[in-house]
């Protein structure tokens, strides 16, 4: 399976956007989005509540429900034009176990758009894109 990294120096920084670019152009492309939980924090700096609900060391996400929430990045994703959109929130603990599994779930599409920098720890993808700041990337 093809796999292409959107990885960014910092939350907030643009991943979510290039993901959406990449999947205007590459058709039957699916997307994982991958939220890793922090103890120093919200990355977010407006707590937006994810890191506390991960209780067990990762959650794999199909839900369309959730996944569809309208201005959430799973929908921009889908909306995009990702043949299926999958969430995995993990501890860091439960990222490698997570991330394998959540992979096995990507069956019937060319590739996989992850949204994630972490996970550049435990694959090695076809191409990385690595966003500085908005409008500013480099491809590994």
């Amino acid at each position: 399976m093809n796999i292409v990294v959107v990885s960014g120096s910092k939350s907030g920084v643009g991943k979510t956007y290039v993901a959406q670019e990449l999947l205007r152009h590459l058709s039957d492309w699916s997307a994982l989005k991958v939220t890793v939980s922090r103890k120093s924090g919200c990355p977010h700096e407006r707590g937006c509540g994810i890191c506390p609900e991960i209780k067990e060391p990762f959650y794999i996400i199909k839900d369309a429900a959730i996944i569809n929430q309208a201005g959430k990045d799973t929908a921009k994703l889908k909306i995009a034009g990702a043949k299926e959109v999958i969430w995995l929130k993990a501890k860091p603990e439960g990222l490698k176990a997570g991330l394998d599994k959540a992979l096995l779930e990507f069956s019937d599409c060319d590739g996989v758009v992850i949204e994630g920098t972490s996970v550049l720890k435990f694959i090695k993808p076809d191409v990385n894109i690595h966003v500085y700041e908005r409008g500013k990337f480099s491809v590994c």
